[in-house]
């Protein structure tokens, strides 16, 4: 290889590292996060960019219900915690990380959610005004 060779050669590696880099791709409009959404009809949670309108699910077409950031959903065939979870969600709670806050953890189960609610009138979580037009689902043998 002559010295011509490599100058040609390093000249265009120089030329690479040179180059401007492509500019960024930018959203076009909405949020850039997502937040979870459930549907209380068949027991599923999504992922979606929060919006204004109703969403519809896309597994059973039903009403999807913003949840928050930190909901973690309870499994599909938990009736009782799908029920906790409604009934909190009627009562005005979403499920955001309240980390900062000292205030007392939400119930871990069905037949703690109305004392709960009842003592704890303030708290950080309840963010909506309740929805008493909601009613859920009865639980299978109790009604």
């Amino acid at each position: 290889m002559t010295d011509s060779e490599k100058s040609r050669r390093k000249a265009l590696r120089g030329d690479e590292v040179r180059r401007t880099p492509a500019s960024a791709k930018v959203a076009k409009s909405g949020a850039s996060y997502l937040v979870a959404h459930a549907c209380f009809d068949c027991h599923k949670s999504f992922k979606v960019a929060p919006r204004n309108e109703p969403i519809v699910c896309p597994n059973c077409g039903g009403e999807l219900h913003q949840m928050g950031r930190s909901f973690k959903a309870p499994p599909a065939k938990d009736a009782e915690q799908w029920a906790k979870v409604q009934a909190l969600y009627n009562a005005g709670f979403r499920f955001s990380s309240y980390r900062s806050h000292s205030c007392a953890p939400l119930p871990d189960k069905l037949s703690q959610v109305e004392a709960f609610i009842l003592q704890h009138p303030d708290h950080p979580m309840r963010v909506a005004a309740p929805n008493n037009s909601f009613n859920p689902m009865p639980l299978r043998g109790t009604g």
